[in-house]
C-alpha cells in the first residue's frame, strides 16, 4: 500500500523560500530527478470514475541511468490521507511499453511533468519536493506499507509527525488528496 500526503507549499512559503527551507530542515537531497508521467484510459472501464490510474513514468536523472516504470494505482481509501494499492514494474523500453498498451486498447490521455527532489528516510519513507509543470509546488511524504490496519495507522502517524517537523505551521486540514493528474484536469476545465 501507498500511504501519502500532499501539501501545497505556496500556502506556507513564498516561492523563493521553499528550497532554502527544505534544505535547512532536511539537508542535502538523495536524488534530483525529472519525472514524465503518461496516463492511460482503459478500454473496459473509466479510470476517472473508478478512481484508478495506469501510467508509464519516465525518470530522468543527471547522476544515474534513466528508468521507466509502469504503475497501476487502485482506488483511494480512507479520508485523512491518500491510501491506495500501488503496483509498479520497471521496464526497459518506454516507447514499446506505450505501443503495447495502445495495441491492447489503452489510450494515452494526459501527461504530467515534474521536477522532483527526494530525501529518503529508512527503507520505506520518501519526502519529495515537487515542482509540477502548470500546477505549482508541493511537498509529498510517502510510506510504502503492508495492508495491515495497525501498520497503516502507524504510517499515517509517522507522516503527520514528519510533516509537522518540516512545516511547523501545518495542520492536517491543509492537504491535497487529489492526484496531480486530477488537479491538472480540474485546472484545465476551470480555465
Amino acid at each position: 500500500m501507498e500511504i501519502e500526503i500532499k501539501i501545497p507549499l505556496e500556502t506556507f512559503f513564498s516561492t523563493d523560500s521553499i528550497i532554502p527551507h527544505l534544505y535547512g530542515k532536511l539537508g542535502n537531497p538523495n536524488a534530483v530527478i525529472t519525472q514524465i508521467d503518461t496516463y492511460f484510459q482503459s478500454p473496459i472501464r473509466n479510470f476517472w470514475h473508478s478512481d484508478e490510474a495506469l501510467r508509464i513514468r519516465q525518470i530522468k536523472s543527471k547522476n544515474s541511468t534513466d528508468k521507466v516504470e509502469i504503475t497501476y494505482k487502485g482506488p483511494k481509501q480512507g479520508e485523512s490521507m491518500k491510501v491506495r494499492e500501488e503496483i509498479s514494474i520497471e521496464v526497459s523500453d518506454q516507447e514499446n511499453s506505450h505501443v503495447i498498451l495502445q495495441h491492447i486498447g489503452f489510450e494515452a490521455v494526459a501527461n504530467v511533468k515534474k521536477e522532483r527532489i527526494n530525501w529518503y528516510y529508512n527503507n520505506n519513507t520518501v519526502v519529495s519536493f515537487d515542482k509540477v509543470e502548470n500546477l505549482g509546488f508541493y511537498l509529498e511524504i510517502e510510506i510504502s506499507s503492508s495492508d495491515d490496519v495497525d501498520e497503516i495507522t502507524k504510517s499515517k502517524e509517522k507522516i503527520t509527525q514528519i510533516a509537522k517537523d518540516i512545516i511547523p505551521k501545518w495542520d492536517e486540514s491543509i492537504q491535497e488528496r487529489r492526484s496531480y493528474l486530477e488537479l491538472l484536469i480540474l485546472k484545465q476545465v476551470n480555465e
